[in-house]
């Protein structure tokens, strides 16, 4: 059961986040995946992952994504994000090919496919949806999810400043009115899913992530770590 979901969440992310917690939206999230018998992903333990491995301290950068991988052993909390020894997908594999040429690297051949170590450095790895139904892509995108997401953004937005929030896709992109271009920096281009045709090349978020973050004395990603 998910009744006691909060209880996953990290203590300081929670006292942040307490009135999207208190919520009567939240409240109708935790019903509905309490009246499921589907097998859902990611696991309870895990669908606050991205928050918990990205302390309130270190908050650097958003990275917005749509909902967890569907199928077993994947979703991990962590958007974009699968465990070492599972199968790279399709748009890490093309997260990884822009990463090479913005960067000048090569890092293919030993990139973890495990993002934690992006996490822990500050960056949050954010599904706008956080679960899902095992096997049914997007199948908890209107149960609440997006309404506790918008509030994430919108209380990131107020009480930080010089974050830079990547907003990769349509979906990802329609929550830039959320948050103030004068305050943080927002980089915006195309899914870096297959589907989007290789419109994702180019966009060179990462250096221009550091550029900013130096910028304002902030430590940059060690995006090959």
């Amino acid at each position: 059961m998910y009744s006691n979901l909060i209880s996953y969440l990290d203590p300081e992310w929670q006292e942040l986040l307490k009135d999207e917690l208190n919520s009567q939206n939240f409240a109708n999230i935790i019903k509905f995946l309490n009246s499921q018998t589907a097998v859902i992903y990611p696991p309870k333990d895990l669908i606050f992952n991205a928050f918990n491995l990205c302390k309130i301290e270190n908050l650097k950068v958003i990275i917005i994504a749509q909902d967890p991988y569907h199928n077993p052993n994947e979703a991990m909390g962590l958007a974009f994000s699968v465990p070492d020894g599972i199968k790279i997908p399709p748009s890490l594999k093309n997260i990884f090919k822009e990463l090479i040429d913005d960067l000048d690297a090569d890092i293919l051949s030993s990139r973890s496919s495990d993002l934690s170590s992006w996490a822990r450095q500050g960056v949050l790895l954010l599904n706008s949806a956080l679960t899902v139904e095992k096997g049914r892509p997007a199948s908890h995108s209107k149960i609440g999810w997006q309404s506790f997401i918008n509030g994430v953004i919108s209380t990131i937005n107020s009480k930080f400043t010089n974050c830079v929030f990547m907003l990769w896709g349509n979906h990802a992109r329609a929550l830039a009115p959320l948050i103030d271009p004068k305050s943080h920096l927002i980089l915006q281009a195309a899914h870096p899913s297959p589907l989007a045709r290789g419109a994702f090349f180019g966009s060179r978020h990462f250096s221009k992530c550091n550029d900013y973050l130096l910028a304002h004395a902030k430590t940059p990603i060690e995006w090959l770590k």
